[in-house]
């Protein structure tokens, strides 16, 4: 970047003023700009490859380096313990933490992902909702910023994550092995990378036993969405298993069962993936594959405060539980 270019430059390319460039650069445009002046600026800023200084801000708030983290969802546990393993490596190296919580919406996402922009973020944490944001990726890794992708896959970036496919299989075949062969899977939104590869290893395991599936729907990773996709599947006779590919899926199909009428694991054996922390206290104890999420955290903010950023897969591990009865 040519450390010349102001902000004035910017908004002479685009023909607006530059209070209009510093609301696109703060995220506070929707009410304020059509989208063809929000995207002329964005044009501008790439051109002329301008990034923000902050350094009137800087005096003012005395902040000191900063690593963000940009997740779907805060109240899922798993996510909540990855940003801890964060928070942990970055507030031992003298770094704060900027936790960004995107609700699934790839508009708030990009919001974020535009405010970490304007503010110099030194290092980004990204576990995208579903489609990456690849514009505002390449803005922020043009203006400096290092991004490190968790427990998800975005082609370019480097990831750390877990053996989604190994431990889904290792699961699947543990299923099998208890007896169950009218398996239905609740394999989580289609268009995340973790949800594919989970898909991935549990039909690996199916397939080499030859053991086709009675169903597989996709739905949130929402215990919302593990009722309501496995409340009709609990109470067909076709359905033995119930696998869902994280634990707040499998939550919900706990209820679905129970409010069957049914129980677990008598008259249907259920499975989750994560080994959220809550999973050890519910009765029976779910069966379940642990992803090292606290661990996932603190690698990728190492890798962020590192020289060189590398993909990192992490090993997965079974947690038979009692969900699913052993030798049926």
């Amino acid at each position: 970047m040519d450390g010349n270019v102001t902000i004035k430059d910017v908004a002479a390319l685009a023909g607006v003023s530059p209070s209009t460039v510093s609301r696109v650069l703060n995220g506070n445009y929707r009410q304020h700009m059509t989208p063809a002046t929000r995207d002329r600026v964005h044009a501008a800023i790439d051109a002329l490859r301008y990034t923000p200084l902050r350094s009137a801000r800087s005096l003012r708030r005395q902040r000191s380096h900063v690593l963000a983290v940009v997740l779907p969802d805060i109240s899922n546990p798993f996510f909540s313990l990855l940003a801890r393993g964060v928070e942990s490596i970055a507030f031992g190296t003298g770094c704060s933490t900027m936790i960004c919580n995107s609700d699934h919406s790839p508009t708030k996402e990009r919001h974020y992902l535009e405010i970490l922009l304007a503010e110099q973020a030194l290092g980004i944490v990204y576990i995208p909702t579903s489609t990456p944001d690849d514009e505002g990726l390449k803005r922020l890794a043009r203006s400096g910023a290092r991004i490190v992708v968790a427990d998800r896959v975005v082609p370019g970036f480097p990831s750390v994550r877990a053996d989604n496919a190994g431990g889904s299989r290792a699961l699947a075949e543990y299923v099998l092995r208890c007896g169950y062969r009218r398996i239905a899977y609740l394999a989580g939104p289609a268009d995340v990378s973790t949800a594919r590869e989970r898909l991935e290893g549990f039909r690996a395991a199916l397939d080499a036993a030859g053991v086709q599936p009675v169903a597989i729907e996709h739905g949130p990773f929402t215990c919302e969405a593990g009722y309501d996709l496995s409340t009709k599947l609990a109470r067909s006779a076709r359905v033995d298993a119930l696998v869902a590919a994280n634990d707040m899926m499998a939550l919900g199909v706990l209820r679905a069962v129970e409010d069957a009428g049914l129980s677990v694991p008598d008259h249907v054996g259920v499975a989750g993936f994560d080994h959220a922390p809550w999973t050890t206290y519910l009765r029976p104890q779910l069966t379940t594959v642990e992803v090292p999420a606290l661990q996932i955290g603190e690698v990728a903010a190492g890798q962020l405060l590192s020289e060189v950023a590398e993909d990192a897969c992490l090993p997965t591990r079974l947690i038979e539980g009692e969900t699913c009865v052993s030798c049926r």
